[in-house]
């Protein structure tokens, strides 16, 4: 019996099987876009799910409370590990991890390489399941000299992993200067997956860092702390804990300091942070957590291709729908011969499943050929045999019977409630009007249309921010950054010396970034981004001065009193006439007054998606800075680049080189925006093409039952132009309702989306009514291509062969 069904499917298929290929294509395109969906959504779910200790692995994360307002960072200090360990029984193992944005020059031999450094307790590999290779996990980080490093580190340096014992430098390191000796490789790890959020090139012992920066306070939060619970421990008990212990033991510092905010401890489990990684940040990039994403686009990706696979649907439905005619007399022949209802519901829901079956193995073939595509678009490394996932597989075995209920059920259906007696006259109901198909093809539409309107207020608001004013010009700019230890001054000069009277370098500014720290002005503190600069940054960012004057060699006191601050800074502090006025940043400049001697106009140094804060800028030749800014001349870049290197290894022969364009690292703020205006941008397209073809098969199909009607229209005078009115008309009602819901949707939809964005463009008139006129445009050449086609056949053939 199957076996008969199957000869039967396969020969109906191949008498349609134009209209098969169209089913076939929309619903491979609409699966292959379901499964790399669903592969993007398991892979960033999967993230830390490797540790072993994951039940019962969390981060401290830590609330600061301030007027009222509440900031919640995914770090804290140097202290608090240790002691909730030593008073609280349920914490089984802590760690606390330094890193994630810290390089350092690390060098064997003559061999160099920038890498990524991680500095971490001894029972670091108690709380993360990293696999060691070569070495004792328990032990190769008790000595405070010795290393352990990945499996890359070790083939960058040796061209093998076992390399126990060697000796590794790292350049111009205070610790390293302290420790006296060379770093010895006590162990050799596989890398860190990548679906892990803590990556990392070399274990450091935490002790080596401390013997070089050793903080009490329990009023900062820049690292981060991880802890392993006992199985039975309760997670809010050890919560209250932790925030009894830190009010007993942070009392005489809050007394010293009666300006700090009020702060909180709390648990996030560790398989949370990749996802709500903007929720709660890493203020300073030092708290080892790299690679956050983004929950919402997980939901996102999938939603659109869920409606993609569902425009695919509507096509098969609206297809098998209006083939129905072609096949009534059929079913109405075979239920007057006996046949059943059930049966030829079998039959019909078998032939739908083959066709499904087909697009299914397509979509498959698709995944496999288009997977380093997408892993290139997406930002992943996601391998081939994560193609046959448990997970991802038990999902298609869900979209799989899915796409048969959604999309042949209802067709089948219709078709095996026939009255035989009507189908046999020619008086089947489906004759007429099809309002579920309205419907449908209604929705299909407004999805194309909604999709189109993301994309152009998409690259609107990408071209906006590619095009505002920053309040500088970021134009050939060069940062490189000087590792390390090093005095940065003497740097600076050897490269202004050595540059001098070059064409290609136009101007050499000696910069530092001092992150958030708190300043006292006007009675009040003020959190306040730190810069340092020197007299050339300003001209050099071709920046504006508000009020005052820039730094200057004739004034002295400039160097270690003098600070220039932004009119966010002055509009925050209230001041009045702020030039000349006082100001006392934090412990790291000494508590010194600094006095104001101008106001620079307001630039963005952080992303578009956030206010400009307050800004402080203090001289850099004497609080120091941490990379030159250069500026070089147009159509040099090759010829600067080159000589940039040259000079840095001639100053730093030791050091590792490497620069960035400004206008480049402003751009990678804005990545992930870019990377999803590419996914949709392409998801639209495969909207329209689904669309495109759900349309042919209908108008094909339209005309093709109408011949005769045609042909009698001809005869009568009417022109290809009339025939192609009669058979779109149909359409105009149905485009023109899906245009208004895709507007009223999409300008809900993409005002949320902008809201995101502190400084976002508006919305115009054109992104509403240009994906509408696109759907028309196309609706209208698709049905008149096959209008005038069927116009130019002789009419008389027609009629004859009706």
């Amino acid at each position: 019996m199957f076996k008969f069904f199957l000869r039967i499917a396969a020969r109906r298929l191949w008498q349609g099987r134009l209209y098969a290929c169209i089913n076939v294509a929309g619903m491979a395109i609409g699966t292959c876009c379901m499964l790399f969906a669903l592969l993007y959504t398991i892979d960033e779910r999967g993230f830390d799910r490797f540790h072993q200790t994951n039940p019962y692995l969390y981060r401290i994360t830590s609330t600061y409370h301030d007027h009222g307002e509440t900031t919640t960072s995914g770090g804290t200090g140097q202290v608090q590990g240790p002691a909730f360990k030593a008073q609280i029984p349920e914490l089984m193992h802590y760690t606390r991890v330094m890193g994630g944005e810290i390089y350092g020059d690390v060098r064997y031999g003559h061999r160099a390489f920038r890498l990524q450094l991680l500095f971490v307790d001894s029972s670091f590999f108690n709380v993360f399941s990293f696999k060691m290779l070569h070495g004792s996990a328990r032990n190769a980080l008790q000595d405070v000299g010795s290393v352990v490093i990945t499996k890359r580190t070790a083939l960058k340096f040796f061209n093998r992993t076992d390399v126990l014992g060697e000796m590794l430098h790292i350049d111009a390191d205070p610790s390293a200067m302290r420790l006296g000796k060379p770093l010895v490789i006590a162990g050799v790890t596989e890398d860190p997956p990548a679906n892990s959020s803590i990556q990392f090139d070399i274990l450091f012992p935490f002790g080596f860092m401390k013997l070089s920066f050793d903080d009490a306070s329990w009023l900062n939060a820049y690292l981060g702390t991880f802890v392993v619970l006992r199985p039975d421990a309760d997670p809010g008990l050890v919560i209250r804990k932790f925030n009894q212990i830190a009010s007993s033991l942070s009392q005489k510092q809050r007394k010293d300091h009666p300006q700090a905010s009020p702060i909180t401890y709390s648990l996030q489990k560790m398989t949370d942070i990749h996802l709500n990684g903007h929720e709660i940040p890493d203020q300073h990039g030092e708290s080892g957590i790299v690679n956050t994403g983004k929950l919402a686009y997980s939901y996102i990706f999938t939603s659109m291709a869920g409606f993609i696979l569902l425009i695919a649907s509507i096509n098969f439905v609206n297809l098998q729908v209006a083939l129905s005619m072609k096949r009534a007399r059929e079913i109405g022949i075979r239920k007057a011969t006996g046949s059943g209802a059930k049966t030829i519901l079998v039959q019909l829901l078998g032939e739908s499943a083959l066709v499904i079956g087909l697009a299914m193995a397509v979509a498959f073939l698709l995944v496999f050929a288009l997977l380093p595509s997408f892993n290139y678009l997406a930002q992943k490394q996601i391998p081939f045999h994560r193609i046959w996932d448990p997970a991802l597989l038990g999902w298609t075995l869900c979209i799989f019977p899915g796409n048969i209920l959604c999309a042949a059920f209802y067709p089948a259906w219709l078709l095996s409630r026939l009255n035989p007696v009507e189908t046999l006259n020619s008086n089947a109901p489906l004759a007429g009007k099809n309002p579920v198909g309205n419907f449908l093809m209604v929705f299909q539409f407004a999805t194309a249309i909604l999709l189109g309107i993301s994309t152009l207020v998409y690259y609107r608001q990408m071209h906006f921010i590619r095009s505002k004013n920053l309040g500088y010009n970021p134009d050939q700019i060069v940062k490189i950054d000087i590792a390390g230890n090093r005095d940065a001054n003497l740097v600076h000069n050897r490269f202004v010396n050595e540059l001098a009277g070059d064409p290609a370098f136009r101007t050499i500014s000696l910069t530092g970034e001092f992150g958030n720290r708190d300043v006292a002005v006007n009675g009040r503190k003020v959190l306040t981004n730190v810069r340092t600069i020197d007299t050339c940054y300003l001209p050099m960012l071709e920046m504006k001065l508000i009020q005052g004057r820039n730094f200057s060699p004739a004034f002295t006191s400039d160097e270690e009193f003098g600070v220039l601050v932004n009119q966010a800074f002055v509009k925050e502090a209230g001041i009045y006439q702020p030039v000349g006025k006082t100001i006392i940043p934090d412990d790291h400049f000494g508590k010194k007054g600094l006095t104001i001697v101008g106001v620079v106009g307001d630039f963005h140094f952080n992303s578009l998606k956030e206010r400009i804060g307050p800004m402080i800028m203090p001289m850099s030749t004497y609080y120091g800075g941490g990379a030159l800014w250069i500026k070089i001349a147009q159509n040099r870049e090759s010829y600067a680049i080159e000589k940039l290197e040259k000079t840095f290894k001639s100053i730093l022969p030791d050091a590792v080189f490497s620069y960035t364009f400004l206008h480049d690292s402003n751009a990678s703020a804005y990545a992930t925006e870019l990377r999803w205006q590419q996914i949709i941008t392409r998801i639209t397209l495969v909207s329209v093409i689904i669309c495109s073809l759900g349309l042919f098969g209908l108008a094909h199909l339209a005309i093709a039952q109408r011949r005769r009607e045609t042909g009698i229209r001809i005869i009568l005078g009417a022109t290809g132009y009339d025939i192609a009115f009669v058979f779109f008309r149909k359409f105009i009602p149905i485009i023109v309702l899906a245009a208004l819901i895709a507007t009223i949707a999409g300008n809900s939809l993409m005002r949320m989306w902008l809201g995101e964005f502190a400084y976002h463009t508006d919305i115009p008139w054109w992104a509403f009514a240009c994906p509408g006129t696109g759907a028309f445009g196309l609706a209208l050449l698709t049905v008149a291509a096959q209008a005038m086609q069927a116009a130019a056949v002789n009419p008389v053939t027609v009629l004859r062969s009706e």
